[in-house]
């Protein structure tokens, strides 16, 4: 069962950064050992590039045209002096058009992808930003003290230092692109080069992406916020989505146009949810060159999401929830902070969309992908999760990964989990500046007998400051000792990026506000709260509060957290918080300060030796404060020792190496798998018409008609019964429906159609084309195991509400499709357990585990002896076209499999055992087929990605009837349906 309390690192990631980047490399060399294309570059997929540009050009700065520059006079209309040499003419420099510098913020992520520069070359690809002009000095209309950078003292530029993306010119858009090839960010590592590549887009675009769809409905929904509690009355929770989906869309518009095969490609945060499934759907339709396709090579997409991922009863608030989780879904990896956000979102999968998940394993040795039929594995959890890592096996192989797979039509996405670090090495040097020492002592001079705790915190709702001031008033109230003896130093830096952005007709007009949540209301009840705990512990000689709503600079920051006596950072809902790490590394030199932490951060699982507490609680945090104060030395440097290793271990360093060599690990996996191609339409209409005799095998649900919750709505279309009346009304056509539908739901509804054969209940009968008599397969075995079996299903279907069990002649099937999704699948497999260790052993009996449902069979009957008893009794076709969409279907194709590779000789065939079982009164000897390698069309339904024995894919049900409707010289009449992929 799941456990809820899955470590926040794995087995084997907690090892040296040189140690995984050393693994890194090995995987290389064996996957290019293996034939595998790697081009060695990592494209990181960011919102913003981790640079800020300035233009300098007079035109786009101020919106008119620059006047021409006086033109030099002619020397010869002046006589030269005879007294003086005239000096060399000065020729006009060409003026600088950018400037570029370092974007705070994201310090983490940037850091890492830098340091990946050491094992790979790298191209960020992220919004240049909103485009500045150069800020002037701080005037009288400006605020000096408030829009500084706190690390360099420099004047932020405010709303009108900005440049609308109309003023610039193409040349200054080319201009850029040639600064960002020589730009060298700040402590880049020695090593590969790093490239910036800017995307451009409109201004409403932009901001109707970041500020509308990301930050009014996004962020508060995966804070646990829903939008109407931070916006407006007239909120709406898809305003802005068009924005967010055309942002996106550019995304992997300028991303597909640098791939190349063998790329590594990973996606960050949730202002891009959408470009993973953007950019497999171009590689699918060939928008991106060698790349996708049978031949082409393939590109590894990964996701990783910063932010906390909600539970599924809050995410499926979202109206576009389906859309996002689909977007996501199209990476090969999906990674999160922590365990409990890969289960949330599993579980949301599963929930809201209906997909099924299963244990997916990724093998550093790279062997290649099983082509068989896929079995869902028994040794899962309730949510179809399986963590485990293996080490090294006994031949010395290496070990194999499991991660979580969530099945889309055939295209499996691993998720796992993965946390964020600090660049500990950076903080470390930052606490060692000169400016540190002198604040530092004056600190502790101005607090010389007093307790000091510690908080930094943005003013946003989620960061729980007003719950933290209120813990500190009852820590006051219930522990009344500390009165006049500790003071809490709260810091709520100053954003000065946040912009509102509002619509007027169409127009977006950009003005200074603060940030969705960090609200004037917020601001105002924080005051009033400090003014009030001042007003009741405090005197004219001491403070006990110390609010301070502006950012500090470096020098200050790191000398207030090295003085500190206790750090409390307690948000109600938050994923990686910098500060508890930096508090960490900031006490290595000075108390080894203990820390209290809210239990609700991402991080929390991850130092674990820190005081964890529930923020709602007061009493709690009060006690856990109070603990902390009180607590020994000794207590103090072990807690902190254990918290400093954690820190320095699992840097951005090291995260960013094991995100690649995730990535890696992913290649040649059972999810990525050979591309199987989109079925040739123009050769499958040429070969069709020239064949003499041809062979048609169609599956029923999910392949000539869509996968419904109830089986009996499941009915053919108006299309798909002229494409079967078309198709048997032709003598050359043999037309069969191999099916696990039974024999009366197959008469009902194409019993009309007298030239179609017809097989029922997955093999165990057949109905020859022209006649109404069925055979039955399993007259000469063994049934006597139904009864057992039924027995286990009813057993149950009681105990799971919505389940059902349908009773066949040749097998039984229980169904769990109207259950709860999580609950049905985790009795799917107890079920499958438990008949596989004590019915299958002592029975002729197989197992199948299908789509939300569990079918127990004969082991000699299933669709592929019946294709070949249709084959063998009729070896002159010389065209087969065969349709499937799932599991049972991979028989037919496997019946198929008629010529070895490369083959271009006829094949020849044996008597199948479904021929030998209803007429062994005489002798059967092989048979010679007329069909060729290039006529035999085996296809499946779904991704091309998609695990498969078929040569050939479409992606929907639809797609299938279409086809089949142009063979005959017909066009649907119905609404045409997109393809998923």
């Amino acid at each position: 069962m799941d456990t809820f309390a899955e470590p926040y690192t794995r087995a084997g990631d907690d090892i040296s950064l040189d140690a995984v980047r050393d693994h890194v490399r090995a995987l290389e060399a064996r996957h290019k050992a293996n034939g595998v294309q790697l081009s060695g570059r990592i494209i990181h997929v960011c919102h913003y590039l981790p640079v800020t540009c300035t233009i300098t050009s007079a035109a786009a700065r101020d919106g008119v045209l620059s006047p021409p520059p006086t033109p030099p006079r002619v020397l010869t209309d002046v006589p030269p002096s005879p007294s003086e040499e005239l000096p060399p003419l000065a020729l006009p420099t060409q003026p600088e058009r950018w400037k570029l510098a370092p974007r705070y913020g994201h310090s983490a992520m940037t850091s890492g992808i830098r340091s990946l520069s050491v094992t790979h070359e790298q191209i960020i690809l992220g919004w240049t930003g909103d485009i500045l002009s150069p800020a002037a000095p701080p005037d009288g209309n400006s605020s000096p003290d408030g829009d500084v950078n706190p690390s360099t003292g420099e004047r932020v530029p405010s709303v009108r230092d900005r440049v609308p993306s109309s003023r610039i010119s193409q040349e200054d858009k080319d201009a850029l692109d040639d600064e960002l090839a020589h730009y060298i960010g700040l402590e880049q590592e020695t090593g590969k080069p790093i490239s910036y590549l800017p995307l451009w887009m409109e201004d409403n675009v932009a901001h109707g992406h970041y500020d509308g769809y990301c930050k009014q409905t996004l962020w508060p929904l995966f804070h646990y916020l829903l939008w109407q509690d931070v916006a407006t009355e007239h909120a709406s929770a898809d305003a802005n989505y068009e924005y967010y989906e055309q942002a996106n869309q550019a995304f992997a518009t300028r991303l597909a146009s640098v791939l190349k095969p063998g790329d590594l490609v990973w996606v960050h945060d949730y202002h891009l949810l959408l470009v993973p499934r953007m950019l497999r759907n171009a590689m699918h339709s060939g928008a991106v060159s060698g790349v996708g396709g049978e031949n082409g090579g393939d590109v590894i997409i990964g996701l990783f999401v910063h932010t906390p991922f909600p539970s599924s009863e809050v995410f499926r608030c979202l109206p576009r929830r389906k859309e996002i989780l689909d977007g996501m879904l199209g990476a090969n990896l999906i990674c999160f902070q922590t365990y409990s956000y890969t289960r949330h979102f599993t579980s949301t999968c599963v929930r809201v969309c209906g997909y099924e998940t299963t244990s997916k394993g990724a093998t550093a040795a790279s062997a290649s992908a099983s082509r068989s039929a896929s079995v869902v594995p028994r040794s899962t959890t309730a949510t179809g999760i399986e963590f485990t890592r293996s080490g090294k096996s006994k031949k010395g192989g290496a070990g194999v990964e499991k991660y979580v797979g969530i099945d889309v039509q055939g295209h499996v996405a691993a998720v796992t989990h993965c946390p964020v670090g600090v660049d500990a090495e950076r903080v470390a040097r930052d606490t060692l500046r000169a400016g540190v020492q002198p604040k530092l002592e004056a600190l502790r001079a101005l607090y010389a007998d007093k307790k000091i705790i510690v908080g930094r915190d943005k003013l946003d709702v989620v960061k729980g400051v007003l719950q933290k001031l209120r813990a500190f008033e009852k820590l006051l109230h219930d522990y009344p000792e500390w009165q006049r003896k500790v003071v809490l130093i709260q810091v709520c830096p100053v954003i000065w990026s946040n912009t509102q952005i509002s619509m007027n007709d169409k127009h977006w007009l950009q003005v200074t506000s603060p940030a969705l949540t960090d609200s004037p209301k917020l601001e105002r009840q924080v005051s009033e709260l400090v003014a009030h705990i001042n007003g009741e512990y405090g005197s004219l000689d001491f403070i006990p509060v110390h609010h301070y709503h502006q950012t500090l600079r470096k020098d200050e920051f790191y000398a207030l957290l090295s003085a500190a006596d206790l750090g409390v950072i307690t948000p109600l809902r938050d994923g990686m918080n910098t500060t508890s790490m930096e508090f960490v590394i900031a006490q290595e030199r000075t108390k080894r300060s203990p820390l209290v932490l809210s239990e609700f951060m991402g991080i929390s699982q991850h130092m674990a030796d820190a005081l964890q507490v529930n923020p709602w609680d007061l009493g709690d945090v009060a006690a856990a404060m109070n603990r902390g104060l009180v607590m020994s030395e000794e207590e103090k440097a072990s807690r902190h020792a254990a918290l400093h290793s954690v820190v320095t271990t699992h840097t951005s360093h090291t995260w960013a190496a094991v995100l690649a060599k995730m990535l890696l690990s992913q290649i040649n996996g059972q999810n990525t798998a050979r591309q199987t191609p989109y079925i040739p339409r123009d050769s499958l209409k040429e070969l069709y018409d020239n064949a003499g005799k041809r062979l048609f095998l169609f599956d029923y649900d999910g392949t000539l008609t869509p996968i419904v919750k109830m089986p009996s709505m499941a009915l053919p279309s108006p299309d798909a019964l002229t494409a079967l009346a078309k198709l048997t009304s032709d003598p050359n056509n043999i037309v069969y429906i191999v099916s696990g539908r039974d024999q009366a739901f197959l008469e009902e509804h194409l019993g009309h159609l007298p030239r179609l054969g017809m097989s029922a209940e997955h093999g165990g009968f057949i109905r020859s084309p022209d006649s109404a008599v069925w055979m039955n397969f399993t007259a000469s075995l063994d049934m006597s195991w139904m009864e057992e079996v039924a027995e286990i299903f009813r057993y149950y279907t009681e105990r799971t509400t919505g389940s059902h069990i349908e009773m066949k002649k040749s097998s039984i099937t229980w169904h769990y499709r109207s259950t709860d999704p999580e609950w049905g699948q985790f009795q799917c497999r107890q079920c499958q357990d438990l008949l596989e260790n004590n019915v299958v052993p002592k029975r002729p009996i197989e197992v199948l585990v299908g789509k939300k449902n569990l079918e127990v069979r004969p082991i000699a009957v299933n669709k592929g002896e019946i294709v070949k008893r249709i084959l063998y009794q009729n070896p002159g076709v010389e065209f087969i076209f065969c349709a499937g969409d799932d599991k049972t279907d991979e028989d037919m194709f496997r019946a198929l499999l008629l010529f070895p590779p490369s083959s271009t000789g006829k094949a020849t065939m044996e008597p199948p055992l479904s021929v030998m079982l209803v007429d062994n009164t005489k002798e059967h000897s092989d048979v010679e087929l007329a069909v060729s390698p290039e006529a035999v069309f085996t296809t499946a339904v779904g991704q091309s990605s998609k695990r498969t024995l078929a040569s050939w894919h479409v992606t929907t049900p639809e797609e299938v009837v279409e086809h089949m409707l142009y063979l005959v010289g017909e066009v649907p009449k119905g609404e045409e349906v997109k393809g998923y992929l």
